[in-house]
């Protein structure tokens, strides 16, 4: 993978030049990077807050593989970053975890997140744009940053050249060996497992267990009553009071 870095003061959204680089037809390993944005993405078409000493950025990937297996890039990428942070956080004194589906959590709190778009032609997937916004010296409310847990020094860019090196490695080994290895990996990190959650869709709720993540990166609710439920996305809260 060579990675084409481009890098701006402010942009609307990194993902929005991501979209307009893959319909130009540029070939994957494209990365936009700025130091604000005025329209940040997060999921559910919620805003980014960007303030000025974080990390975001957009990369362009156009894997070879269904638009079902698609969604286990968020997992790839989850990896990657938990990785790159095994450099920066003492596992002694700080609890990394990776929240289901696209959350990079430091003693329970939000460092980083992941969001996924696609592009189709037809029925078939022609890209996948992949956006990252990860704290660095700047914590919005009820979040945390890497300055504050980590044990050396923090540069942005070079938090990013780290990032992009693991991806290049897990993404390779999800094209060469599939999704298994990859999914053990979250799993032996994962956020609450096996521990009481509640998942709220626009129009239900569901408590129960999480048991598992599926091959296509949907949760395994065990419920009450022993069934499972299959959830392929919601947002996800813990604990029995949630």
């Amino acid at each position: 993978m060579e990675w084409r870095i481009q890098t701006y003061q402010e942009v609307e959204s990194t993902q929005d030049m991501i979209h307009e680089a893959a319909a130009q037809g540029l070939g994957e390993g494209v990365v936009v990077q700025s130091m604000t944005q005025r329209g940040g993405k997060g999921r559910r078409g919620n805003e980014w807050i960007s303030p000025v000493g974080n990390l975001y950025l957009s990369l362009l990937l156009r894997p070879k593989c269904t638009p079902q297996e698609a969604g286990q890039i968020s997992f790839v990428v989850a990896i990657a970053a938990s990785a790159m942070l095994d450099e920066y956080i003492d596992d002694s004194k700080h609890k990394k975890t990776l929240k289901w589906p696209n959350d990079i959590l430091i003693d329970g709190l939000k460092l980083s997140g992941i969001l996924l778009e696609s592009g189709m032609i037809g029925p078939h997937l022609d890209y996948i744009v992949v956006g990252m916004g990860m704290n660095i010296f700047a914590k919005p409310e009820l979040t945390t940053c890497l300055n504050d847990v980590a044990k050396e020094p923090v540069y942005i860019n070079k938090v990013r050249d780290n990032f992009l090196e693991k991806l290049e490695y897990y993404y390779g080994l999800w094209q060469g060996k599939g999704f298994a290895p990859l999914l053990e990996l979250w799993l032996n990190k994962a956020h609450g497992l096996g521990q009481s959650i509640t998942a709220r869709l626009p129009n239900a709720e569901f408590k129960g267990i999480f048991k598992d993540v599926q091959e296509d990166g949907a949760v395994v609710l065990e419920m009450p009553d022993g069934s499972d439920k299959i959830i392929h996305a919601a947002d996800v809260y813990f604990g029995e009071s949630a």
